[in-house]
């Protein structure tokens, strides 16, 4: 199965917590490694994730986990990511969480991707990466992945061969084999 390398931001609505956006500035231009918890508490003062929700199609999770092997990458800890997966029942359809706090890296750096493909057992030619980001989306391309831009109307040149879908349904409707049709009288399990 093919590896996907998803933006936990794909999946979390984040927009209701104070200052992530400047966060994940400082995270991914800062010149030297901080422990992420330590670098969250000087831009956030203290991370609440209490009022972040999966978006409404998080669930798809379960539906492309059918068809690829589903890796979350973050610049946030991972202990609060797998804590966030579990409380909303989404850590089964999650092979594994990768963080700064594992290459000492934060998102785009070649490290972290390098790290996810020796993760997956993979190389980084063949991983797909899925963010909502335009920065993190130009530099995984650079590197050389599959990337697909998630929950954003960014216009970009076609050339860089970055992909776009607006939401979790669409990007496990585009790696099904199948499609299931409903239409086809009694039952729904037939194939077309």
């Amino acid at each position: 199965m093919i590896p996907y390398l998803i933006d936990v931001e794909s999946v979390f609505d984040f927009s209701s917590v104070k200052g992530i956006d400047l966060y994940h500035e400082v995270a991914s231009s800062i010149p030297r490694y901080y422990q992420p918890k330590d670098l969250v508490n000087i831009v956030l003062g203290k991370l609440d994730l209490a009022s972040v929700k999966p978006y409404q199609d998080a669930l798809f999770l379960e539906e492309l986990n059918y068809r690829v092997r589903i890796f979350l990458v973050t610049n946030l800890p991972k202990l609060e990511i797998k804590s966030l997966l579990m409380r909303h029942n989404l850590d089964v359809f999650v092979q594994d969480v990768i963080s700064p706090e594992d290459v000492n890296r934060y998102l785009p750096s070649q490290e972290i991707f390098s790290h996810a493909a020796r993760r997956a057992n993979t190389v980084l030619g063949v991983m797909n990466f899925v963010t909502p980001r335009v920065g993190f989306a130009i530099k995984a391309r650079s590197l050389g992945l599959k990337v697909t831009l998630l929950r954003n109307k960014a216009t970009l040149p076609q050339d860089l061969g970055i992909g776009f879908k607006p939401d979790l349904i669409t990007l496990a409707e585009s790696v099904a084999q199948h499609k299931v049709d409903s239409t086809m009288g009694d039952s729904a399990l037939r194939c077309t």
